[in-house]
């Protein structure tokens, strides 16, 4: 169901990957990662304090994502495609309440990347 269920978002991503001029690769598990250059969007991520944003099945990223930001960023993967199309109100509902460090799909991403607890 996931890949499916997911859709909408993962063309939003793809919308999102569109503004970073550069071609996509592939990644296991049918991800598709735009992370060859700090150009359009991923030259912008950085100046928001971000290093990457997943939508969907895309993640779109500043620099290469390998390591426990893919860890992270592919437990994001696995949020929209469990949550599908109310992955975004939610998201942005638990926002509101939590923030950005204490939002429970943040903490729970960096727990699957092996981050720090902060």
């Amino acid at each position: 169901m996931g890949s499916l269920w997911t859709s909408p978002n993962t063309l939003l991503g793809l919308v999102l990957g569109v503004l970073t001029f550069q071609r996509p690769r592939l990644a296991p598990g049918g991800v598709i990662v735009f992370d060859r250059a700090p150009r359009g969007l991923t030259w912008l991520l950085p100046r928001l304090h971000r290093t990457a944003v997943t939508v969907g099945s895309v993640i779109v990223a500043a620099r290469p994502v390998r390591g426990s930001l893919e860890a992270h960023e592919r437990h994001h993967v696995l949020q929209f495609r469990t949550w599908g199309p109310f992955f975004v109100p939610a998201y942005l509902l638990l926002s509101i309440r939590y923030g950005y460090r204490r939002h429970p799909m943040e903490v729970a991403a960096r727990r699957a990347a092996g981050e720090p607890e902060s």
